[in-house]
């Protein structure tokens, strides 16, 4: 590992290369929590932004969980753009209360209020990328974790490296590296950085994943799991950009009309599609209507059930219902009482 983190610059710069990222002239937004990886992934950057002519900027996000340690990295992540007298933005807001209004998990509530700082203030300033240190290891528990809660194609695809967002693009480019190479790197350099810990906090299934469950898995039947299921994404991304392909002329061929809390479906071209089609169809539907929705297994075997009768009505979560008539395939959000 010693090696690893003598050349990691060299092999990032070369991974940039392959991938083509990044342009010269560049501007481009790191996400920063002062955390090891992304404090690994900025200076990765600063050392090749002159070479490029890149323009970087730090985004970071207080969301006011652990008062004291969230104002500490907000500080750090400040002075480290001090530092290199780049532009820094920094958002705050309350995800408990949020999360409670929303009736969502902190976690998904705090990943909403993040992303929508990060895209408002790259509009904003005309930053055309942003980027996450997200690395080998996350994808590895993010595969696992869907594969424990149950997941088709994809949920397997895991964390994109790549996510077109209009006239800003999310980018991924350490998902190729672990962890362990990043904290290599730093320690060679003597780079400082914040500890979160929370990340040791077993409450989070993340966290349990990550502590418990991946290294008894390593040490009892795979030793290189991080990687084995980090290459799963790769493997079913052909399958799913044709799955995607196949559902884009579904929806021309079956869509109806859409008024904002309501999508319909021609019922007789949709009843002709095999069912794994049918069922990217209700769930594309079902997040236009609410993109906090989903369709789980349980839900869409039921669905399934009432598909050869004339007539048939499902209730699905998020206060949304499938209906079935002689002609229509109609999903809608409930009216709730005034």
């Amino acid at each position: 590992m010693a090696q690893h983190s003598q050349d990691l610059s060299s092999r990032f710069e070369e991974h940039l290369k392959l991938k083509q990222y990044f342009k010269p002239n560049d501007r481009i937004f790191v996400a920063c929590s002062g955390g090891p990886d992304s404090v690994a992934l900025f200076h990765l950057m600063w050392q090749l932004a002159a070479n490029y002519h890149w323009k970087l900027g730090l985004l970071h996000f207080n969301h006011q969980l652990r008062p004291a340690a969230a104002k500490r990295d907000e500080l750090f992540v400040k002075n480290l753009a001090k530092k290199h007298k780049i532009a820094f933005y920094c958002g705050s807001g309350n995800v408990t209360r949020e999360a409670k209004r929303e009736k969502t998990s902190i976690e998904e509530c705090a990943r909403k209020m993040r992303y929508d700082f990060f895209l408002r203030v790259a509009h904003q300033k005309k930053f055309s990328k942003i980027i996450f240190a997200h690395t080998q290891d996350d994808q590895a528990e993010t595969v696992l974790m869907r594969i424990l809660q149950g997941t088709g194609l994809r949920g397997l695809s895991g964390i994109r490296e790549k996510t077109p967002m209009g006239r800003v693009t999310l980018l991924r480019p350490l998902l190729a590296f672990t962890k362990k190479e990043l904290l290599c790197f730093l320690t060679q350099h003597r780079i400082r950085y914040c500890t979160d810990n929370s990340n040791r906090s077993l409450r989070f299934i993340r966290n349990r994943i990550r502590i418990k469950l991946i290294p008894s898995l390593q040490r009892d039947y795979n030793p290189r799991l991080v990687e084995t299921l980090s290459r799963l994404p790769t493997i079913v991304a052909e399958e799913n950009e044709l799955f995607s392909e196949l559902e884009a002329i579904a929806w021309r061929k079956v869509f109806k009309r859409c008024d904002g809390s309501k999508v319909e479906f021609r019922r007789a071209i949709f009843l002709k599609f095999p069912a794994p089609l049918q069922f990217r169809l209700v769930e594309k539907a079902l997040r236009k209507l609410d993109k906090q929705s989903g369709l789980s297994f349980d839900a869409w075997e039921r669905l399934r059930l009432g598909m050869n009768r004339k007539r048939y009505r499902c209730s699905l979560p998020k206060d949304i219902d499938f209906a079935l008539t002689p002609k229509n395939v109609i999903i809608y959000k409930k009216k709730r009482p005034a």
